[in-house]
This record gives structure tokens, sequence and C-alpha cells, in this order.
């Protein structure tokens, strides 16, 4: 309200005719151009802060599905045969029973893959670890 207050001595003093309708009819226009101005302002930063909810919303969504596709790095200690997969992955269990493994399948071939780690350097102290008794595994 203070700017209108303002805005309005600022035009009576421009204003050079003494016409007193004209003078009231201009300041009557510009106080509503304003006043809608003003509400189209609070409108738009009502959809704004709408708009950011949603963009949060979106950024829980990735995050959550960046968890569950489990990107990373992963040891492979063997690529075969199943029975020799079987094999690695009971002595692997024995000398390593605080990394976890898993075996699958992937035409034609078996293979033995420890949990996948965030980033390389973690992949590559385990192996590392691994790397004395296993000396063909690598980082994928």
């Amino acid at each position: 309200m203070q700017f209108i207050f303002i805005l309005n001595k600022a035009i009576s003093k421009l204003l050079i005719h003494n016409n007193l309708f004209l003078q009231k009819h201009f300041t009557m226009k510009i106080k509503h151009f304003l006043i809608t101005l003003f509400i189209a302002a609070f409108a738009n930063t009502a959809t704004a802060q709408k708009s950011l909810s949603s963009l949060d919303s979106l950024i829980y969504k990735k995050r959550a599905y960046n968890k569950s596709i489990k990107s990373g790095f992963c040891i492979q200690l063997y690529n075969g045969n199943e029975e020799m997969a079987i094999d690695k992955l009971a002595k692997f269990q024995k000398n390593f029973p605080d990394i976890k493994i898993f075996r699958t399948y992937k035409v034609p071939e078996w293979k033995i893959q420890t949990e996948v780690y965030r980033t390389r350097l973690e992949a590559d102290r385990v192996l590392n670890l691994i790397q004395k008794k296993y000396p063909g595994a690598r980082v994928l």
C-alpha cells in the first residue's frame, strides 16, 4: 500500500493539467493495474511452490529408483561351467564369509560375482583382499 501511496504522489506532481477528473481517472487506472499486478505475482508464487513440491517428489522417486537398480561395480570371480562355479562358490564362502556373492547364468556360462559396490574404490579394496586366493578376479 505504501508503494501505491508514493506512486500516487508522483503522479500528482507529474500531471500538468489541473483537471481533477483526468487526474482521478488516471490514478484509478494505475491503482487497478498495480492491484492486478500484485495479485498475478502472488498467484505465480503459489504456482512456483506447487511446482517445487512436484520437483521434490520427482527427485525422491529418482533416488528410490537409483537405489533399486543397484548400479555400481562388482567383482567377478569365475566365468565358466556349472560344476566349477558351484565348487568356487563353496570355497569362496568358506574363505570370505563376510563378502556376499551370487551365482548367475548367462548363456552359455555361469558367473560368480560379488555384491555391487557403489564406487570403484570400494570394489578395488575388496579385490585386493580376494586376489591373493583368486588371481583371476576382476572388477566389472
